[in-house]
């Protein structure tokens, strides 16, 4: 059995992560089919949110705003939500995490275990801001388990020693009133060079563990710095990456998925890299059924 992706959508052109994550969700799941409204767990890896919202857990609002598991009755599959930030390397945590719930020894019920994770960034104003870094985009990705299928393998990570400086903050002693529709985000805190570096290495350890052959693999990756995808291909030797035109943060790896499926990817390797400020950097291999 392997954990494969099942469905995959992206949402964009509007100015709420909750919103668009939510409508993604929809559109994901309405793709998989009969009991498309089951799910088993929903993660969020969002990180910029809508009025910089802490509590509650914004994958519960995302989860109401899709119409998720919101009735309890008997025989009915009760969603576990909760959010996991970890910038750009949200997404590739949420797959070792999904990996972790489709591993575990509980009992299940007669439908097949469905973990849904979905994402997004906007500016906390919920307007449209040029100034914001970030292109806001929703994304969700549906993972089933599958036989006779390698899917994903072993996510791996590598991160500097040091206390990274803060890249995306909210500066209440500046903000005064204005702290729900403000942020600070700077996306140059951490030289490109140590950046690729950690990248480079966790990249090597996912493609040695799933057993990836870099000439046959894509590499679908995030931008942290504009040269990155180039500069990181060339490292690991792939010939073949989808470069994203803008930075869409924690949707990067599920908008490039899509264009590297658009251009056909039965049978082949993925290799999934995100780095981000830190520095830190999270991959894993793929073997798309």
């Amino acid at each position: 059995m392997g954990v494969v992706i099942s469905a995959a959508t992206t949402r964009s052109g509007g100015t709420s992560s909750i919103g668009q994550a939510a409508d993604a969700a929809v559109d994901a799941l309405a793709g998989t089919g009969p009991d498309s409204n089951r799910v088993d767990a929903l993660i969020n890896v969002g990180v910029y949110r809508d009025s910089n919202m802490v509590e509650p857990a914004v994958s519960a609002l995302i989860q109401q705003r899709a119409g998720i598991g919101l009735e309890y009755r008997p025989g009915g599959t009760p969603c576990l939500s909760f959010d996991l930030t970890n910038g750009a390397c949200g997404f590739v945590n949420a797959i070792g995490v999904a990996q972790a719930l489709f591993a575990t020894e509980v009992p299940r019920h007669a439908n097949p275990y469905r973990v849904l994770i979905v994402s997004g960034d906007t500016h906390p104003s919920c307007l449209s801001t040029p100034e914001f870094p970030i292109t806001p985009v929703g994304a969700a990705v549906v993972l089933e388990e599958a036989d006779s299928v390698r899917g994903f393998g072993p996510v791996r990570f590598s991160a500097g020693e040091r206390v990274p400086e803060p890249a995306g903050y909210l500066d209440l002693a500046r903000t005064g009133s204005a702290g729900r529709k403000t942020i600070t985000a700077d996306r140059f805190t951490t030289p490109p060079a140590a950046i690729l570096e950690h990248a480079v290495a966790a990249a090597r350890e996912a493609v040695t563990e799933a057993g990836l052959d870099p000439a046959a693999t894509v590499l679908v990756c995030n931008q942290p710095y504009p040269e990155f995808p180039r500069a990181l291909a060339d490292a690991l030797r792939i010939t073949e990456v989808v470069r994203p035109e803008t930075d869409t943060h924690t949707s990067a790896l599920t908008v490039g998925y899509l264009e590297a499926a658009r251009n056909g990817l039965r049978g082949r390797a993925v290799l999934f890299v995100a780095a981000d400020a830190g520095p830190t950097a999270a991959a894993v291999g793929y073997h798309a059924p």
